[in-house]
C-alpha cells in the first residue's frame, strides 16, 4: 500500500511538471507578431511614409518600381515616373512576420503640368525664391543662388507690376498666355538695345526691356521626358561691357525633363530660345531653367553667336 499511494504521488507530481511544461511552453508560442502602421503621403514624384512597427527587429520595403529598401521606419521614396504603384512592407519580430501594403497613385510629369486627362492648369510666377533659383552662364553650370526669384530680379532692374504673366497648360498640349492686365509682358534681353523704340515699355541699363506680347494663338507645348538636349551656346571669357567675340560652345544634357513652345509661346523670358528645363515639380511648385542671352558681342561680326543663349536662369512657379 505504501509503495502504491508513493506512485500515486509521483504520478501526480509528475502531470503537474507536464502542464507546467506545456503551459510555459505554449505562453512562448503565443507571442505575437510585431504590429504595423503605414501612412502614405504623395508629393509629386516623392512619397513621405510614416510607419510605426515598436516591436519590430528588421524591416523589408517593396516600392513597386523594381526598387527595395531595408530602411527602418519613416522615410521618403521618389519615384522616376508617375504610374501606380504598390508599396508594401513586411517587419519581422519575436513573435514573426507582419506584411502591409498601401496603394498610390504618381501623376505624370504632363498630368503635374497640366492638371490631367480633359483638364488644364495655370501657373504664376511665385513671390518667394525657391530653393534653386539662380542665374548663371551655361558653360559653368546652371548656378543657383546668385540671385534671388526672378520676381524680386524683375523689381531690382525697375520692371513695374504687370509682369504678372498666368501660363496655362491644357493637357491637349495647346498653350495660352494670359496677363491680368489684358496686355501680356515679357522681358527680353539686348545687350545692344536695338529694338524698335515703339515697342519699349520701359529700358533699363542692364539691357532688360519690358514689351508688350501678342496673345500667342495657337500656340502649342511638347513635353520631353528623360531626353537629351543640346543648346548651341556663347560665353564671354572677359565679362568686362563691350563688343567682343564670343566664344561658342555646345552644352548637352542627359536624361533631363525640359518642355518647347511653339508659334510665339514662351514662359517667362522670350528670348532666342524657346525651351524650359524641368528642375523640379510636384502638384503646388514648379521650379524650371530657361536660357537667354546677354553676351555682349557685336552683331555684325559674330554673326549666329550673337544669337545663341549665354545665360540660365531657375525660376520657381505656382499654380494660380
Amino acid at each position: 500500500m505504501k509503495y502504491k499511494g508513493l506512485s500515486k504521488i509521483i504520478a501526480g507530481l509528475g502531470f503537474i511538471l507536464f502542464l507546467g511544461i506545456c503551459f510555459t511552453s505554449c505562453k512562448e508560442e503565443e507571442i505575437p507578431a510585431p504590429t504595423l502602421s503605414i501612412y502614405i503621403t504623395v508629393d509629386g514624384f516623392s512619397v513621405d511614409i510614416a510607419a510605426e512597427s515598436p516591436e519590430a527587429t528588421s524591416w523589408q520595403w517593396n516600392y513597386g518600381d523594381g526598387t527595395s529598401s531595408d530602411s527602418v521606419g519613416s522615410h521618403i521614396h521618389t519615384y522616376e515616373t508617375g504610374g501606380d504603384f504598390t508599396i508594401t512592407c513586411t517587419v519581422t519580430g519575436e513573435g514573426g512576420e507582419t506584411t502591409d501594403s498601401e496603394a498610390v497613385t504618381i501623376a505624370t510629369i504632363q498630368d503635374l503640368l497640366s492638371g490631367g486627362s480633359g483638364s488644364s492648369k495655370t501657373w504664376v510666377l511665385s513671390k518667394t525664391p525657391g530653393s534653386i533659383d539662380g542665374v548663371g552662364h551655361i558653360k559653368t553650370e546652371l548656378v543657383p543662388n546668385i540671385f534671388p526669384a526672378i520676381a524680386d530680379l524683375l523689381d531690382y532692374i525697375g520692371l513695374p507690376d504687370e509682369y504678372d504673366n498666368e501660363y496655362t497648360f491644357h493637357f491637349d498640349g495647346s498653350y495660352e498666355i494670359d496677363n491680368v492686365n489684358g496686355d501680356i509682358m515679357t522681358p527680353w534681353v539686348y545687350a545692344d538695345f536695338e529694338i524698335d523704340p515703339g515697342d519699349i515699355v520701359e529700358t533699363t541699363s542692364y539691357g532688360f526691356f519690358q514689351v508688350t506680347h501678342p496673345d500667342p494663338e495657337g500656340a502649342t507645348w511638347t513635353l520631353h521626358e528623360n531626353a537629351s538636349l543640346t543648346l548651341e551656346t556663347v560665353y564671354d571669357e572677359d565679362i568686362d561691357i563691350g563688343p567682343k567675340p564670343g566664344v561658342p560652345e555646345t552644352v548637352n544634357w542627359e536624361n533631363v525633363d525640359y518642355i518647347t513652345f511653339s508659334d510665339g509661346a514662351f514662359i517667362s523670358l522670350l528670348d532666342y530660345t524657346t525651351t524650359a528645363m524641368i528642375r523640379e515639380i510636384s502638384p503646388d511648385r514648379m521650379v524650371i531653367t530657361v536660357f537667354y542671352h546677354e553676351f555682349m558681342g557685336d552683331p555684325g561680326n559674330d554673326g549666329d553667336l550673337y544669337l545663341r543663349p549665354s545665360l540660365a536662369l531657375t525660376l520657381t512657379y505656382i499654380p494660380k
